[in-house]
């Protein structure tokens, strides 16, 4: 990514992430003003500071409403080093709630609004910035497996249009294969039954308690009948 020269970052009035005097984005800005070393292939790694992980975010946050997943997973990595008032501080300087962040977006504007669309750094912008946690212990093995599987998933064929509305109907066909039936120690179920009713029956030892109070009476009747002693132990706790 282009490196900007500028002396000062002017964010403009509609996209904050963008100069209003050279139309460079935020991230091409930052990196020039980063105090780092760009050599990342050595084994020497440095310690996790708050103003570091500061400058970090800023390049994912500042500007942004959400955050991409492998950058989060990243970040929550450097934030587990630092105390809890440290990274509140650092998310309260960029506009962001704890809540927020834990969330992975943005739920409200400043002005209360709920959003239904959130502005996200671009892809250039995240590869940018995935290089920066190369400098830390806590995340540079992490980031060199992400580097790995994105050149696997380069030679991944991606599936045509046609395969994916093939689907439907090769799992419609799937479900009219007759199937062996039950045990003999369990009843038979009923034919005349939905396959999802069937599914629900055979999985309701899987449901919390709440879950099974909620779901229709022909699933609690199947329940009872196939496994009334299971039922009785969830009942029970």
């Amino acid at each position: 990514m282009l490196n900007c020269s500028c002396d000062s970052f002017s964010p403009g009035k509609l996209r904050r992430r963008q100069c209003e005097n050279c139309r460079h984005g935020w991230v091409a800005h930052a990196l020039s003003k980063l105090k780092v070393h760009h050599m990342y292939q050595g084994s020497q790694v440095e310690i996790v500071h708050s103003n570091v992980v500061f400058d970090i975010c800023s390049l994912m946050l500042y500007g942004t409403q959400a955050i991409p997943v492998r950058l989060k997973i990243l970040l929550d990595r450097l934030f587990s080093v630092l105390k809890q008032d440290e990274v509140i501080q650092i998310l309260s300087a960029l506009d962001w709630t704890l809540q927020d962040y834990i969330r992975g977006y943005v739920l409200q504007d400043v002005a209360g609004k709920v959003l239904d669309r959130w502005a996200i750094m671009t892809f250039e912008e995240e590869i940018a910035t995935l290089q920066q946690f190369l400098r830390f212990g806590e995340t540079k093995s992490i980031v060199e497996l992400m580097a790995l599987q994105d050149k696997e998933g380069q030679a991944v064929i991606v599936p045509t249009a046609r395969a994916n509305s093939d689907i439907r109907s090769f799992i419609e066909s799937s479900m009219q294969r007759p199937t062996a039936p039950p045990p003999k120690s369990e009843p038979l179920s009923r034919s005349n039954g939905h396959h999802f009713e069937s599914l629900v029956n055979s999985m309701a030892f899987m449901l919390p308690l709440q879950l099974l109070n909620s779901a229709p009476a022909t699933s609690e009747a199947g329940l009872r009948t196939t496994a009334p002693q299971q039922k009785c132990t969830l009942l029970s706790r």
